[in-house]
């Protein structure tokens, strides 16, 4: 007769304990949002090209106030970052538009308007566009 001596009553708890614990993890990890505005003073038009890790968003080109928008469920293993390049005329710039240890715990909906100084991250407290970041070296 086959014996499973080592699956006896005490192991049933520890398996308890671990379906429990993934299924917290998993339901820990929400989904982003992210939204990017072209808020550029003199109405130009935005090219912007975001990308991660595992992911190329793709080029996406903003007239004047358009957005584009992506969602995404960030690792619990790895540090999840969205960096993006944004061009306009006369300029080329980039800026790592989510990153874990910055936002993960700050926003869910992240919501960034792109001026030509600096890309601001809307804040939710004084509902205005004033969490304002310089772009990368």
């Amino acid at each position: 007769m086959y014996s499973m001596g080592w699956f006896n009553g005490s192991a049933v708890p520890l398996l308890v304990t671990l379906v429990l614990f993934t299924v917290t993890i998993c339901d820990a990890v929400k989904t982003k949002h992210v939204k990017i505005t072209n808020s550029l003073e003199k109405g130009q038009t935005l090219n912007l090209h975001c990308k991660s890790g595992d992911d190329d968003l793709g080029l996406q080109t903003l007239p004047p106030n358009a957005s584009f928008q992506f969602h995404f469920k960030p690792s619990f293993i790895t540090v999840t970052k969205f960096y993006c390049s944004f061009e306009w005329p006369g300029a080329f710039q980039w800026f790592d538009i989510y990153d874990n240890f910055r936002d993960g715990d700050y926003c869910g909906t992240c919501n960034w308007a792109v001026f030509e100084g600096h890309p601001c991250l809307w804040n939710w407290d004084t509902n205005n566009y004033d969490r304002c970041y310089k772009w990368n070296d």
